[in-house]
């Protein structure tokens, strides 16, 4: 079944202060909290999303692989850009 991807949906959550300090806090229980992912969705501390998933490819977590990759560069840049208070 394919899946609907809502970027606008993320992007509109994205800079908030509660999701800088739980990112550099390497909270995840917080980072989801703050970004509303549901516990399927992979995180975006997880710094080996690029490549392929290590099983399962047809899982939830692994179908959300790229999400997450593209929430942990939008979170980096808007923190190597200063817009985040922490």
């Amino acid at each position: 079944m394919p899946v609907k991807r809502r970027k606008s949906k993320i992007k509109a959550r994205l800079p908030t202060p509660e999701v800088f300090a739980a990112f550099d806090a390497g909270d995840e229980w917080a980072l989801r909290r703050a970004l509303k992912l549901p516990p399927w969705h992979a995180s975006p501390l997880d710094t080996d999303l690029a490549g392929p998933a290590p099983y399962g490819p047809e899982t939830c977590w692994a179908m959300s692989r790229p999400d997450a990759l593209e929430l942990r560069l939008e979170i980096l840049a808007a923190m190597k850009r200063g817009s985040h208070s922490t």
